[in-house]
């Protein structure tokens, strides 16, 4: 909540509003102090206490906002990531951070604090000043009083400013972040020499011996997880609906009162051609740009079509190929200029010139929609399936407890199926492994994949498992054991292995012996190509990646041949050093502000994070109620 309130916070103003934050502030935030008084105690720092109360907010908060982020986290996930040691720690680092700026003489002051909030656009107004009521409502609507969310806020302008503090001696001067950007940015290019494993392949027999000894060195490999197939009803509005039970005037009747739900906008169908040009650009520009539009203007009042003058005259890339289709759009979706002339023009006619920030346009109407709502006719089928969704959705519990209880009497599927009314079959899935869910059931939890794939065969699930709109009762119908492929099952594919990686090392001792040659002054017979620069992070245009060639070439001098021969896809290259090109000195300019903003918050961040270990090495901290973090 505070981050992202904070964001976007702009220059303040109108001091009086602060007056009712900074009231309200001194009022709450010495209760809050006086409240943590109270309860049981969970850890402390340095002898301060973090109060159970205080911990069980957080935690509650923390997992509100994990699973408004991912809905399938369950309560065994969270215990896997250790979720309530996590948030502990937070509070401990954070107390640890507070204690330290006090020690520092870090403070925020009222006013300060009050012009923080003030300038939160969330707390703002249509003309982006502070608004109060605006502030109340939006607190309520989080849950947070105005005490809570400003003592909140006060620790964390506090921790922004030990931040700043602490992170100012790893900041880098201009200098320094160059160095880092002509590191990163610097290309490199060498000439190589391939020696393919396929040049050496024919000299390479796939013995039975080798074949079963690679089998046994990589049986891993052709190991084949146990497998299951399940039998499964989906229980939800849409399975469960019933289009019939609706009749025409429920539907008529819901037309009329959410008539605003089908209200269509007034459309257009245009074309255009556009010769670019840019604001602002000389007079000498717009008026090349003009003459061009203008040639194309003549060609339509001659009789061609617009998507043959499109295509030889429009400078929109898709337009060349479309005729300059644009296709249906409101009001609302084009730039202004452009818009006011589509929606002015009688369907089939064409625009004079038309100017917009992207050039110059011709426009063609082919179509035009009125506003007004459509027509009963075309959505009567799509009010009667949401009426008779709703209508399902009333029952889904009833019918979900009814079809449990045909289960516990050893009812089938496909009787269940029928006895609840599910307008959707028995469907089956393919195979799935424990892992991975099966693939008609994407959306399925970790967990509850584990319980389908642990049924025992034939099995029905006895409770139901959640999907996102409903549920899933399902039978395991097929399962196979964990195998592992027969040799004489892969035997034609580890042939192949064998004899690549034979003919592989082949090729790396041609070429470890090449390389010695040309290290010592000879000459090689093969030709050299060269590849495109790249940079040191990247991949080497022609070859592939390989770190070890890529650090190689930065190194080494212009003309000499790389150290050692390097292993890609295809076979071992020889590369010998062309040239390193540090980046333009104005690309520099354009990037500056990004890398030295990018280099300095990492190197805060490595700071930042250094100085707290070191709090936390030397701070007397202790657990004192453990059982609230076991799970």
């Amino acid at each position: 909540m505070l981050d992202i309130l904070r964001r976007g916070a702009q220059s303040w103003g109108i001091k009086i509003l602060f007056g009712i934050i900074i009231a309200v502030f001194v009022l709450a935030f010495g209760m809050n102090r006086m409240q943590n008084d109270k309860g049981s105690v969970v850890a402390t720092v340095n002898d301060i206490p973090i109060i159970f109360s205080q911990y069980q907010d957080r935690l509650q908060r923390s997992l509100e906002m994990a699973r408004s982020q991912n809905p399938n986290l369950t309560a065994e996930i969270l215990a896997q990531m250790g979720f309530k040691k996590q948030i502990l720690e937070q509070m401990i680092t954070e107390e640890l951070m507070l204690q330290e700026a006090a020690v520092l003489g870090l403070t925020v002051s009222k006013e300060e604090l009050a012009k923080e909030i003030h300038l939160i656009p969330a707390f703002q107004n249509e003309g982006k000043v502070f608004d109060a009521a605006t502030y109340q409502k939006v607190l309520q609507a989080n849950n947070l009083t105005p005490g809570r969310f400003e003592s909140d806020f006060m620790r964390t302008l506090i921790m922004d400013k030990l931040v700043t503090y602490l992170g100012l001696p790893g900041r880098l001067n201009e200098d320094q972040a160059r160095d880092f950007h002509t590191y990163s940015r610097s290309t490199a290019v060498v000439s190589y020499v391939m020696y393919p494993w396929a040049r050496f392949q024919d000299q390479v027999k796939a013995t039975d011996d080798k074949i079963a000894a690679y089998y046994e060195a990589h049986k891993a490999e052709y190991a084949v997880p146990a497998l299951a197939r399940i039998a499964y009803l989906e229980l939800n509005p849409a399975t469960l609906s019933d289009e019939s039970s609706v009749t025409g005037s429920e539907a008529e009747t819901y037309y009329a009162e959410h008539k605003d739900d089908f209200r269509i906008e007034e459309q257009v169908n245009a074309r255009h051609i556009l010769v670019r040009v840019d604001d602002g650009a000389p007079e000498a520009d717009v008026a090349k740009a003009m003459a061009k539009i203008k040639a194309a203007q003549a060609e339509l009042k001659a009789g061609k079509s617009f998507h043959d003058v499109a295509a030889k005259y429009t400078e929109d890339p898709s337009g060349n190929e479309n005729g300059g289709t644009l296709g249906w759009f409101g009001r609302g979706r084009m730039v202004k200029a452009f818009e006011d002339a589509a929606f002015a023009l009688e369907k089939s006619s064409v625009s004079e010139p038309v100017r917009t920030q992207f050039g110059i346009h011709l426009i063609k109407v082919e179509d035009k929609k009125p506003a007004g709502y459509q027509a009963y006719a075309d959505v009567e089928a799509a009010i009667k399936t949401l009426l008779a969704q709703d209508r399902a959705a009333e029952t889904l519990q009833d019918r979900l407890d009814q079809a449990l209880e045909l289960i516990l009497a050893g009812e089938g599927l496909q009787s269940i199926a029928k006895s609840i009314g599910l307008k959707r079959e028995v469907q089956e899935s393919e195979f799935f492994t424990r892992e991975r869910a099966p693939r008609e059931l994407p959306e399925l939890a970790p967990e509850n994949v584990a319980t389908l794939f642990e049924l025992p065969l034939n099995a029905t699930t006895q409770s139901p498992l959640t999907l996102k709109d409903g549920y899933l009762l399902a039978t395991k119908v097929e399962q196979t054991a964990a195998t592992t492929k027969t040799l004489n099952e892969v035997k034609e594919a580890i042939s192949a292995a064998v004899v690549r990686e034979e003919a592989l090392k082949m090729a790396k001792i041609q070429a470890d012996n090449d390389l010695a040659t040309l290290r010592g002054g000879g000459t090689g017979g093969a030709k050299a190509t060269e590849t495109a620069p790249f940079g040191r992070q990247g991949s080497i245009p022609g070859l592939g990646a390989n770190p070890g060639l890529v650090a190689a070439a930065f190194k080494a001098e212009p003309g000499t041949w790389l150290p050692e021969s390097y292993a890609f896809t295809d076979g071992y290259v020889l590369a010998r050093a062309v040239r390193t090109t540090p980046p333009a000195v104005d690309e520099w300019e354009q990037e500056k502000e990004i890398w030295l903003n990018a280099l300095n918050q990492r190197a805060e961040q490595q700071v930042v994070q250094a100085a707290v270990s070191e709090m936390r090495a030397k701070a007397d901290i202790r657990i004192t109620n453990p059982a609230v973090i076991e799970n």
